[in-house]
């Protein structure tokens, strides 16, 4: 016996494992389908706007469609969202990756002659794979891009820096633990 919320009225369903294919909601009759049928279907990702920065929830299975802005109609960046991969970011580059990012955005600062770095990478690299479709996580190396280490005073490794609508919403120095960085991200996701 399993039970069941229906996608139309909300009410908790118990359904008998024979029946899983054809049960129907005891309230409003509507046909049950798999709850992990359901998450997908429904799950929703909120998206900024790169010219006017308004936030839009666009469903997850009309991602290749080319969603657009219900404000201002223009096309909403969506490639790679969902891959839960690291960006690099460049000084070329930062504007349109991080700056104008659909989603909020973890920039992890680097340098390969950081021994600490060497043990924070993979964490990151995790915590891409955690956070796909809500946040993107890109990387800058400071030795490789000293305008982005400049700009943002960068005097130390690893750092992490939280962007959200265009804007450098939070600061953390040093290494820290996926668990914390995930407490600092919350309130953006």
């Amino acid at each position: 016996m399993n039970i069941w919320t229906c996608n139309h009225c909300g009410a908790k369903n118990r359904v008998p494992s024979d029946k899983e294919g054809t049960a129907k909601c005891g309230r409003c009759g509507q046909v049950l389908t798999r709850p992990r049928e359901a998450e997908a279907a429904g799950e929703k990702l909120t998206l900024r706007c790169g010219q006017c920065r308004a936030k839009n929830r666009v469903p997850a299975a009309k991602l290749q469609e080319g969603p657009k802005c219900g404000r201002c109609g223009a096309a909403l960046e969506c490639r790679g969202l969902t891959n839960g991969r690291t960006v690099m970011v460049t000084d070329a580059d930062f504007d349109a990756k991080v700056l104008r990012s659909p989603l909020p955005v973890l920039l992890y600062a680097w340098a390969p002659w950081c021994s600490v770095c060497s043990g924070t990478g993979p964490m990151v690299e995790q915590l891409a794979q955690t956070v796909k479709g809500k946040v993107r996580v890109a990387k800058v190396n400071i030795d490789a891009n000293p305008r982005l280490a400049q700009h943002y005073n960068i005097l130390s490794v690893p750092a992490f820096f939280i962007f959200d609508g265009g804007e450098l919403k939070l600061h953390i120095p040093g290494a820290v633990p996926a668990h914390d960085l995930m407490l600092k991200l919350a309130p953006f996701i």
